[in-house]
């Protein structure tokens, strides 16, 4: 990844001050793949000529610049917000009258702002109305101050309730751009808009990273394997994926032995996936394995880099591997990974649970290194790239305009 970014208020430059965005999304959580977005959203605003500023769209409150990077270890659910999630409805009821009175307080603020940027992620989904109600709220706002709203990378999981159809709607139909994360999300959205919208990929892996290519140069000699907690519309699965990964390392394992290389259990931050994580460990039978459950971003993009090989379960662990110069293989129980992994044109290295003793058999005889080559070919074509550079070009011009008018 490029150099992280942790805040970016407007700064001055050779020809003055850059206009602000707000920018929305999941950026204060233990999930690695969020702060990664996070670096992403604010660097490509800043080469758009941007600055920005940084704000929890589950929350609708400023997020400090340390907030992102707190230990995963200290991040867990309150005992109200276990009660509640008990109980849905009374959730949505207190969530929609919160969101009223923070979106209020936050007005002052936004007004400051040229424009609302909702950035990244699943954002688009409906989960019980968590993210809607929140979109819904920063559309009003935005119409009302006259702002431009940007939706800019986001994805959509799972099905959408009839009240989460239509406030996604009504944010949608607020929006000046809209350009998302894969095809599947496209496809779900022409419906609604009309037609398709750009498709724009995903803020932690970077056009001028997939041309150069190459790696680092430093020596490749495990391979990581991603644990996670499967999200709660494939909990019922969850032992039965973590006994297919430890069939999947198990016999990875012996390849790594032949070779001298080394296996590595992983996860992207969350204290769910570390229990997982843990349970997957303690039954494998690879000497020397090790256990990775790191902290931040730095740590994980650097097992990453020096890995020959991820096999992935959540989504940024693929795209941050392949941010690093490492192949990577899905392995997951939903659609997500697959549809991302699609959009890249490498969508055959996409495996469901089911396809366990398949995955094994090929990454038994399989050439890492020819792996790579393929998935960077594919990758340099994508036509993400030149949806991406539309949208950039954009935000160029919306910049230059801000400017002008000051």
């Amino acid at each position: 990844m490029n150099a992280p970014l942790h805040a970016m208020p407007p700064v001055d430059d050779a020809q003055g001050p850059r206009p602000e965005a707000a920018v929305f999304g999941e950026w204060n959580t233990s999930n690695l793949g969020d702060r990664g977005i996070h670096h992403g959203v604010l660097q490509f605003l800043a080469e758009c000529g941007w600055g920005a500023r940084s704000y929890g769209i589950s929350t609708l409150t400023p997020v400090p610049a340390d907030a992102a990077f707190r230990p995963a270890s200290v991040v867990a659910p309150g005992r109200m917000g276990r009660v509640l999630g008990r109980v849905p409805p009374l959730k949505r009821v207190l969530r929609g009258a919160r969101q009223r009175v923070r979106i209020a307080a936050l007005s002052s603020r936004l007004r400051q702002s040229h424009a609302l940027v909702v950035g990244g992620g699943a954002l688009l989904s409906d989960a019980n109305l968590h993210f809607p109600q929140s979109l819904v709220r920063l559309a009003r706002c935005a119409r009302r101050l006259g702002k431009p709203l940007l939706c800019l990378g986001c994805g959509i999981e799972g099905e959408w309730s009839a009240q989460g159809e239509r406030m996604i709607g009504e944010f949608l139909a607020a929006c000046d751009v809209i350009a998302v994360r894969d095809c599947a999300t496209a496809g779900r959205l022409t419906g609604v808009l009309g037609a398709p919208p750009p498709v724009f990929g995903d803020f932690c892996l970077w056009e001028a990273g997939v041309v150069e290519g190459g790696g680092t140069g430093q020596p490749r000699q495990a391979y990581a394997i991603n644990v996670s907690q499967l999200p709660r519309a494939w909990t019922a699965q969850q032992e039965h994926y973590e006994a297919a990964l430890v069939a999947l390392i198990n016999r990875l394992a012996r390849r790594a032995e032949a070779q001298r290389a080394g296996i590595r259990i992983f996860t992207t931050g969350t204290v769910e996936d570390a229990r997982a994580a843990r349970r997957v460990f303690a039954q494998i039978d690879a000497v020397g394995a090790e256990l990775h459950l790191p902290d931040n971003l730095a740590q994980l993009s650097s097992l990453l880099r020096t890995s020959a090989l991820a096999v992935s379960t959540r989504l940024h662990s693929a795209v941050l591997a392949l941010a690093e110069h490492t192949p990577v293989v899905g392995f997951s129980a939903g659609p997500k990974l697959r549809d991302f992994l699609s959009t890249l044109g490498i969508g055959r290295c996409a495996y469901d649970v089911a396809d366990q003793p398949q995955l094994a058999d090929w990454l038994a005889q399989a050439n890492f290194g020819e792996l790579y080559a393929e998935q960077r070919r594919a990758l340099v074509h994508a036509p993400v790239w030149a949806d991406r550079a539309r949208v950039r070009r954009s935000l160029e011009l919306l910049a230059g305009a801000v400017t002008a008018c000051k």
